[in-house]
């Protein structure tokens, strides 16, 4: 765990990364700083988390070892260039939880010396239940990034060094939920379509389901009480057996039944094919948003 830290940005999955670590952590064995233009932000982390708050980027506060990335994406390119101006020299772990911005994107506005983690946590994390994907790429694993890396000990170190920052990244969104690691960059975009923005249509599904339920007689309470502990029961037994959804799904379907007229109509309307098209939907989506801020304007040395 790195014995200091800065979040960027204090918002909702910021302060729920940082309620985990709180929780894991002995008190005081984490220097915690936040950066945000907002006084009540800055009051909240105070007085909960004990930080030390500033209302803008400073110098004093890209002192940290690790820097957390948490603003909106689109204000990432800005707060990139204000970490540049403020220290061109520093060298951190940085974790990115800012959808569509790549590493490469990343370097070019931090500059090279960082070594940066992408991470992709979603919504349930606010309660300590989310799933968050992690990358950190080859040029960043590499031990040729070494400025020693023809000397094998140096290669040794650089390695070590890196294994230490993957494990530190991990730690960090461990508090969370779960946690899984991704090889490839491209895979991120594929995240961001399930669990990114999965909950999204889990809501949406509890939604519709409510609305069919109130439909059919049901008052607007029953129905949300039907609907949150069936999709509750149903996850948490497809979790814990070892049979596959398809089986699970086939256990409850009589001949003839009730479900299986249900499931009949789902499959008139191509249901798994609208589950696909749209994942598909959101991973271009993603794609597009990454390609944009890889054009944007750079903030550091190589722009």
């Amino acid at each position: 765990m790195p014995d200091s830290i800065t979040f960027f940005g204090g918002g909702n999955m910021a302060s729920a990364i940082m309620g985990g670590l709180a929780r894991a952590s002995a008190p005081g064995s984490i220097r915690v700083q936040v950066v945000d233009p907002l006084a009540a932000v800055g009051t909240r982390w105070i007085r909960d988390f004990q930080a030390q708050w500033h209302p803008g980027v400073s110098a004093a506060a890209c002192t940290s070892a690790c820097w957390v990335l948490a603003v909106k994406p689109q204000d990432m390119a800005t707060l990139c260039a204000q970490l540049h101006d403020a220290a061109p020299d520093q060298s951190a772990l940085v974790l990115s939880v800012a959808a569509g911005i790549r590493l490469a994107t990343l370097a070019r506005w931090l500059g090279p010396q960082h070594r940066i983690v992408r991470s992709m946590p979603n919504t349930p994390a606010l309660i300590g239940m989310g799933i968050s994907a992690l990358y950190a790429g080859p040029r960043h694993e590499a031990a040729n990034s070494h400025p020693n890396a023809e000397d094998p000990q140096a290669r040794a170190g650089a390695a070590g060094l890196v294994t230490g920052d993957r494990r530190q990244a991990q730690a960090l969104l461990q508090g969370v939920g779960e946690t899984l690691w991704v090889n490839h960059e491209a895979q991120l975009d594929a995240v961001t379509a399930v669990s990114g923005s999965g909950p999204a249509y889990v809501f949406r599904f509890i939604e519709a389901l409510q609305d069919a339920a109130t439909a059919l007689g049901l008052d607007p309470e029953q129905a949300r009480q039907l609907v949150l502990a069936t999709l509750h029961g149903a996850t948490a037994l497809a979790r814990t057996s070892a049979l596959p959804p398809r089986v699970l799904r086939e256990q409850v379907t009589s001949k003839g039944g009730t479900t299986a007229a249900a499931l009949a109509v789902m499959d008139q309307g191509d249901f798994p094919g609208l589950i696909r098209r749209a994942l598909e939907a959101a991973a271009s989506r993603s794609v597009e948003l990454s390609q944009r801020a890889d054009t944007a304007p750079g903030a550091g040395p190589t722009r």
